[in-house]
């Protein structure tokens, strides 16, 4: 697996306008033998950004014609079965509130990737952090069990308290981070109502900073499992708001002690997808995630921290 444009800007073809969260995705991706990967970065004057676009492409219709005309076959790669029953696990999970869910997939499902019964497992799946007000909460060691998937820290606090968290670590290498955010929104909603905010009329709120510390924490955790733990080269990062249907997102309060709102939503979930390699850049992928997030809402966000290092708060168009 090589990079047409190099990952560094001192690399082989890297003195390119190509933005760096770019340099890992697909389109900057081609495979090469070691033979050919020594020669075209040690003679990348004779082997410009152009001519290897052009090999790739090439490459790419020759494939397709031959899958076409039945010479190669490909076994499918198919998870649909498989997110379905999490989907279903996750709705039950959430019991009706707001709750976030950050995920990491193999490409392939299948049992026996992963010994969770090993104690490296259980030490990495006990440094996840539960968001809560910016403090480095970590689970309690108690709460950690085997399951019939793997391995699992899980609690989830009586009703009418609407909060808990699962996060779990499977043999087949999926590892998934839930978090149920109900007591929290209920606490943003009242607030909102007793101050006669106007949400556009959206049935509940939820807080940006909230849910972006979720996805934050999510995201830093599972790329640490996939470091240390996880033998994949690549891994599919699904992150998914749950029960959000008519909610709004709280951003601020402006100079005038105003709230800033978003839009109501009319999806009943949030799902973003995307495929990963290893060596993604996390840090950034993870503004991108954040950024998607205020987008659902009709907000923008323009960099995921400010200058004391919290997080930026989306803000509307105009």
């Amino acid at each position: 697996m090589a990079h047409i444009v190099a990952k560094s800007g001192d690399g082989p073809r890297g003195a390119t306008d190509l933005p760096s969260g770019e340099r890992d995705r697909y389109r900057n991706l081609i495979l090469l033998c070691p033979t050919h990967h020594c020669e075209i970065d040690k003679n990348f004057h004779d082997w410009p950004v152009s001519r290897l676009e052009k090999i790739k492409t090439d490459h790419e219709h020759w494939v397709s014609e031959q899958l076409g005309n039945g010479k190669i076959s490909v076994r499918e790669l198919d998870n649909s079965k498989f997110f379905e029953e999490r989907q279903r696990a996750y709705m039950e999970l959430a019991r009706n509130h707001i709750a976030l869910v950050a995920s990491l997939t193999p490409l392939r499902v299948s049992a026996g990737q992963i010994d969770t019964m090993e104690p490296v497992v259980q030490s990495l799946l006990e440094k996840a952090i539960i968001p809560g007000n910016d403090i480095d909460q970590k689970v309690n060691s108690y709460h950690t069990r085997p399951s019939e998937f793997g391995l699992v820290n899980e609690i989830f606090r009586e009703l009418p308290k609407r909060t808990g968290h699962s996060y779990h670590i499977f043999e087949s290498g999926h590892c998934e981070y839930f978090n149920e955010l109900g007591s929290d929104t209920d606490r943003i909603t009242q607030y909102t109502l007793e101050k006669g905010e106007d949400i556009k009329g959206a049935s509940f709120v939820i807080r940006y900073t909230d849910v972006a510390e979720a996805i934050d924490r999510g995201i830093t955790w599972l790329s640490s499992l996939w470091a240390n733990l996880l033998p994949f080269e690549y891994l599919e990062f699904r992150c998914q708001v749950l029960n959000c249907k008519n909610s709004t997102l709280f951003s601020y309060e402006d100079d005038w002690k105003e709230g800033v709102f978003g839009y109501p939503t009319r999806s009943e979930s949030l799902i973003y997808s995307d495929v990963l390699t290893r060596d993604t850049d996390f840090e950034h992928f993870s503004f991108d995630v954040l950024r998607w997030l205020a987008k659902c809402y009709g907000l923008v966000l323009h960099s995921k921290l400010d200058l004391h290092g919290k997080y930026r708060r989306p803000v509307t168009m105009r």
